[in-house]
């Protein structure tokens, strides 16, 4: 009887991994750099986690494996802008909450869309995305004293790759030279 490793579950890699390094990045940055860098930490636990799946492959050849890189490209972007921001930005009263809730249940309704247009891997990675984006949205609310604000630099990261899932979505369902890539191994399996 062969063993499942619970690590390489779905579930877990788009539900419980995500949130839970995005949780922890928000804890360190908080207590290393302040209230103020804190919220980047959700996307720096979703580095963590495309690490993990898909991974930083180089070259990156198909959709999925773009992904992560651009990732990273945002996540850099967004220090470089919340770095630039004067402190103490944005509106006080909801701290980013409805931002962040906002952009979590866009990135649900992508995950529904992706499950429902035929490509399973593209949900999870919404998914993903979602979990990492609601992590500093319910930490400001539950939280209000700890100081957190969400900035819309520190959701810069889900918000691109949010995009980008729903652009890759699109392009596999076009059909002809500029739609699916049958050298995609995620949309056409190279075994059949």
């Amino acid at each position: 009887m062969p063993t499942l490793n619970i690590l390489y579950h779905p579930a877990v890699q788009s539900l419980v991994l995500p949130p839970l390094l995005a949780w922890l990045g928000v804890l360190l940055l908080r207590a290393l750099a302040g209230a103020r860098w804190a919220p980047l930490g959700a996307a720096l636990g979703l580095l963590a986690a495309l690490a993990a799946l898909p991974g930083f492959d180089w070259p990156a050849l198909s959709r999925v494996q773009k992904l992560p890189w651009l990732v990273l490209v945002a996540t850099v972007l967004a220090g470089a802008w919340l770095g630039l921001s004067p402190p103490g930005s944005g509106h006080r009263r909801l701290r980013g909450v409805a931002l962040a809730a906002g952009l979590t249940m866009a990135l649900l309704a992508l995950a529904a869309a992706a499950a429902l247009g035929g490509s399973l891997l593209l949900a999870q990675l919404a998914v993903m995305l979602a979990a990492t984006t609601a992590v500093p949205g319910l930490w400001a609310w539950w939280r209000p004293a700890s100081g957190l604000r969400v900035p819309l630099a520190a959701l810069l990261p889900m918000l691109v790759g949010g995009l980008f899932v729903a652009f890759a979505l699109f392009a596999a369902q076009q059909p002809g030279p500029g739609g699916r890539d049958d050298s995609d191994p995620y949309y056409t399996p190279q075994w059949k």
